[in-house]
């Protein structure tokens, strides 16, 4: 999923909020570093040239994205933790971590015309398979 990658990105809810509007909660904002990040293990983050708090591009075949790199030693080699919660507008270009997230298409929106199920253009989105995307990552221009 993804393409022929060495890393591996895994997801899960942030330890400081379960809603993104909690991002912008000032009290908040002081218990992180206020922006996405991803987190990496030190030592892919050194063969790779990459520092605490480097803006890196993260990428595979479908696609890319921009965050910052917590360098965390509890991440184990090879993989790539990127929390959710983060609204699309505080990333580059409006491009998160679902954007290499591969995902099927949701039968629900193809059912519909009765009832409560409806089909609407605005509703439609993919099933994200958000676990053990393979991916790599890079220091990116700022």
């Amino acid at each position: 999923m993804g393409g022929d990658y060495p890393l591996g990105m895994s997801s899960g809810h942030n330890r400081w909020s379960v809603h993104s509007m909690n991002h912008f909660n000032r009290l908040v904002l002081g218990t992180h570093r206020g922006s996405p990040s991803v987190m990496v293990n030190p030592d892919d983050a050194e063969a790779r040239g990459v520092k605490d708090d480097d803006l890196v591009r993260i990428f595979n075949d479908l696609s890319e994205f921009h965050a910052r790199v917590k360098v965390a030693p509890n991440v184990k080699p090879g993989q790539i933790v990127s929390y959710n919660g983060w609204e699309p507008m505080q990333y580059r270009n409006w491009s998160g971590a679902n954007e290499i997230e591969p995902g099927m298409v949701k039968w629900l929106g193809f059912s519909g015309g009765y009832g409560h199920i409806k089909y609407n253009m605005l509703n439609w989105q993919p099933v994200p398979a958000d676990r053990w995307v393979r991916c790599d990552f890079e220091v990116a221009s700022e």
